[in-house]
């Protein structure tokens, strides 16, 4: 019985090590889920979300036209949002604090 209970971290161990996946995340991996804010300018943010469906692309869903709280407010939201749902595989997700510039339409 004590040969069992010494064996079983290893086993343990052997299962995640083979589940693990290699690199990081990436938006464009299905069942990522990612989440980030862009600055517009002029003290606006837009936070997009979205799940990652294999394409280079995937669609997201973009909230525009947001003041810092208001970005901070909906990142924080959603954020939870992801730890719960089902579809996330993975998450990738930046706050304000690295927020990019928002591309020119």
């Amino acid at each position: 019985m004590s040969r069992l209970l010494l064996l079983t971290p290893l086993v343990l161990a052997a299962c995640q090590v083979g589940t693990m996946q290699p690199g990081a995340p990436r938006m464009d991996q299905a069942g990522t889920c990612f989440l980030y804010v862009q600055e517009e300018g002029g003290g606006t943010y837009s936070v997009v979300s979205g799940v990652g469906d294999g394409t280079p692309q995937p669609k997201a869903m973009v909230k525009r036209g947001l003041s810092a709280t208001e970005a901070d407010a909906v990142w924080a939201k959603e954020r939870k949002i992801m730890n719960i749902n089902p579809e996330c595989l993975a998450i990738v997700a930046t706050d304000r604090s690295e927020a990019r510039p928002a591309p020119k339409s």
